[in-house]
């Protein structure tokens, strides 16, 4: 409210109506908590916790250990190509961006995935996707999050099938030269084992964020996220914590 007073209305009143519209906007979470029970591409848990130091000493001291693709989390480019950039290297330019969000709730099954004509509805409905902003897929698949079996989805083969984007979205993608894309899966690419769709946007120096939560909170279009993994100098993957500002 400080920042508010201080502006002189007359002199500065674009500048004022800014900061009445930033405090005003709504903060949705787009991060599942981390713990041993959450659903992981191998099915193994991936999180461990162990308490080094405990409340009758003063205080709880622990040390945490998984596997650097776990939860909602960060692929860099350099999670499938050498040199590329490591998450600690992604600007905070590109972590703060305009949301787009794609609907897809009512269509996307096990083997469901994002085709060119489902983002050409989309621009018509909502205009260009912006140069320089994040995609995301909601596919309501989050709502299996807590069933780490029905989330993951395997066949009598093992092989798990949940829905993504197909590899000519990737492109549309790409050419509209966004940062990244997300999904509230396990892998944008989704059955597709061969990861054309991680080929195709981590190539293009973009970025990718698995596992997003409460995407349906989100207009198509307006909101903005913030996407902070740890500033790890060489890591290729990385746990975040997601938000959108409404």
């Amino acid at each position: 409210m400080n920042l508010v007073k201080n502006f002189r209305l007359k002199e500065n009143l674009s500048e004022y109506i800014k900061v009445r519209l930033m405090m005003k906007k709504k903060i949705v979470d787009l991060t599942h908590s981390l713990h041993g029970e959450i659903p992981t591409w191998s099915g193994g848990c991936g999180w461990r916790e162990e308490i080094k130091v405990d409340y009758p000493k003063g205080l709880r001291v622990q040390t945490y250990r998984c596997h650097a693709g776990i939860g909602t989390h960060i692929d860099a480019p350099s999670h499938f190509f050498e040199g590329a950039a490591n998450v600690g290297e992604i600007a905070l330019e590109k972590l703060i961006v305009e949301i787009c969000v794609i609907d897809a709730k009512e269509e996307a099954d096990g083997d469901w995935l994002l085709q060119l004509e489902h983002l050409e509805r989309y621009e018509q409905n909502f205009g260009l996707i912006p140069e320089g902003s994040f995609v995301a897929l909601d596919t309501g698949w989050a709502r299996f999050w807590d069933e780490p079996l029905r989330y993951r989805n395997p066949d009598q083969e093992g092989k798990m099938h949940f829905p993504g984007f197909s590899a000519e979205a990737a492109d549309f993608l790409v050419k509209r030269k966004v940062v990244g894309i997300g999904i509230d899966t396990l892998s944008p690419d989704g059955s597709n084992v061969g990861f054309p769709v991680h080929e195709k946007i981590l190539g293009a120096g973009m970025y990718i964020v698995e596992n997003l939560a409460n995407l349906s909170r989100l207009p198509a279009k307006g909101a903005f996220v913030i996407l902070f993994p740890q500033k790890v100098m060489h890591g290729t993957e990385s746990s975040i914590r997601a938000a959108a500002l409404i």
